[in-house]
């Protein structure tokens, strides 16, 4: 499929449940990019036979409720070792634990660094934000899901912002080594944002 079609097919599919923010429109314009980088067979993580096919990510609608701003208050942890879906091993340390309200209940969810990115200097201020919540399985991939974020500049919040909160590799193809989300990163509520499910069978 052309990039210029999925393109216009997404414009036309998005634009009807938008309200005219700025936010959204961002939102919205990182979607459509983001899956235009999906059609590129180069560095797409479908699987051949999926790209074929492909004409767009599955997404939940843009909600700004998602989108928290978070104070991030130190709490760095010893390095550990987090399972992945091909049983490697991946080593990271706790950052800090953000505290928030979301869908009327108080959550804690650690936020970790990932020990070799910290050692390349255009990732040492990388945070990786692995949750799961209970739409695994249903509408989400069951393996959780990501966010990535960079750490705040001193006096600054950090946005915790789950309508970018993207599938690991693992849901489109095989070979890849995606850190599953350790028990402390379980949400007890449903996180209806960010990425859904595109394939039905879990890959």
């Amino acid at each position: 499929m052309s990039t210029v079609f999925l393109t216009i097919t997404l414009l036309l599919w998005f634009l009807p449940s938008f309200a005219q923010s700025d936010y959204n429109s961002k939102e919205l314009q990182r979607r459509i990019e983001l899956n235009t980088n999906y059609l590129d067979s180069a560095s797409s993580p479908l699987h051949p036979d999926s790209l074929r096919s492909f004409i767009g990510l599955s997404y939940y609608d843009i909600d700004e409720s998602y989108r928290l701003a978070v104070k991030v208050k130190k709490k760095l942890g010893a390095s550990f070792t987090m399972a992945t879906s091909s049983g490697k091993l991946k080593e990271f340390r706790q950052y800090a634990v953000l505290k928030f309200a979301l869908n009327g209940s108080k959550f804690k969810l650690p936020i970790y660094q990932n020990i070799k990115l910290m050692r390349n200097p255009l990732y040492r201020d990388y945070l990786f934000i692995p949750f799961m919540d209970l739409t695994n399985g249903s509408s989400t991939y069951g393996g959780g899901r990501y966010i990535e974020a960079r750490i705040p500049k001193k006096g600054e919040l950090l946005e915790l912002d789950f309508n970018k909160s993207f599938n690991p590799y693992c849901h489109y193809s095989t070979g890849y080594n995606c850190p599953i989300p350790p028990k402390e990163n379980y949400l007890n509520t449903k996180i209806e944002a960010g990425e859904k499910l595109l394939y039905k069978s879990i890959h």
